[in-house]
């Protein structure tokens, strides 16, 4: 007798080898580790470029603020107080008026900020403020200019005027303002000194704002170096960072902020009363290390030198 078998069939189930799953595995580790490598590039070029822009901001940030200041000195004035190369003390001047009313007692007031003629006769960049120093243009006493001067005072007191009828403030009888022109939001200001004003001053005369400013170079207490502000009237206020960091200051020439002045000729000076012209330089320092061509992380530095010339008149 025939006997037929069935046919045996051998199953395998589809899947991968142990070789395979290892160069699967290592082929994957490649790809991730290059992508992580190219992910770290990426960050600290963004972290290098950050670095670097804020750098430049802080220099600029300075070189925006000092040279309109120092342009308001007239040093054969006696606006400098102090110089040396890692600080200025001078006399700031932040608004200018003219004298609108003299009452005879000693007591001036000013001309309102905004008139309806469009005419700018009063300018400040702060309100004035108890303490605060003018300098007003008498015209004293002989028709000639030959007495007439500048005359300093310290304000000790201020009275708002709101209504242009008050002859305390600016009426519109002096020609001056308007009706309306005088409002709780655009008044005249009537100053006290702590010695009262010359009865010579005529209306019109100028009036300059100021008050004791110093910029300097200093270490702050998260040991950086920064260039720092403070403001007189006549108290000091504390020092505050206005930018930076800048490079330590270093008596070889490489602060983070330096001074030089110089005369008419040209010629360094150590007299305040002759400097003509104030260089600063400002060097720059980045807060953390740069890496923008990959051969190595380094320290950002960048460096800028201002010419100011001063008024002198």
């Amino acid at each position: 007798m025939l006997t037929v078998h069935a046919p045996t069939c051998s199953t395998r189930r589809a899947g991968f080898t142990l070789v395979e799953l290892i160069i699967t595995m290592v082929l994957v580790s490649f790809v991730a580790g290059a992508i992580v490598k190219l992910l770290l590039r990426q960050q600290r070029f963004y972290n290098s470029t950050t670095d670097l822009i804020q750098t430049r901001q802080q220099i600029r940030q300075a070189a925006a603020m000092l040279p309109s200041d120092l342009r308001g000195i007239s040093s054969v004035g006696n606006d400098i107080y102090a110089m040396s190369d890692s600080s200025l003390d001078f006399r700031g001047v932040f608004g200018t008026t003219i004298v609108c009313t003299n009452n005879g007692a000693g007591l001036l007031s000013t001309v309102p900020r905004v008139l309806a003629s469009g005419a700018a006769m009063t300018n400040w960049t702060r309100n004035p403020a108890v303490g605060d120093s003018i300098l007003v243009y008498n015209d004293s006493t002989m028709v000639s200019s030959s007495d007439d001067a500048w005359s300093k005072h310290q304000i000790s007191a201020i009275a708002t005027i709101t209504s242009a009828t008050s002859t305390s403030g600016c009426p519109v009888a002096t020609g001056l303002t308007q009706a309306g022109d005088l409002t709780a939001g655009n008044p005249s200001y009537q100053f006290t000194f702590t010695a009262g004003a010359s009865p010579k001053i005529l209306v019109g005369s100028a009036m300059r704002f100021f008050r004791k400013v110093h910029y300097s170079v200093y270490k702050a207490p998260d040991a950086k170096w920064y260039l720092g502000f403070y403001e007189c009237k006549p108290g000091c206020s504390a020092i505050q960072p206005i930018a930076g960091p800048f490079q330590p200051y270093a008596a070889n020439g490489t602060s983070g902020v330096q001074f030089a002045y110089y005369d008419a000729t040209g010629t360094v000076t150590i007299n305040r009363n002759l400097v003509a012209r104030i260089s600063l330089v400002v060097r720059g320092q980045g807060t953390g290390l740069v890496n923008l061509s990959g051969d190595g992380a380094t320290t950002f530095g960048d460096s800028l030198r201002i010419e100011v010339g001063l008024r002198n008149k």
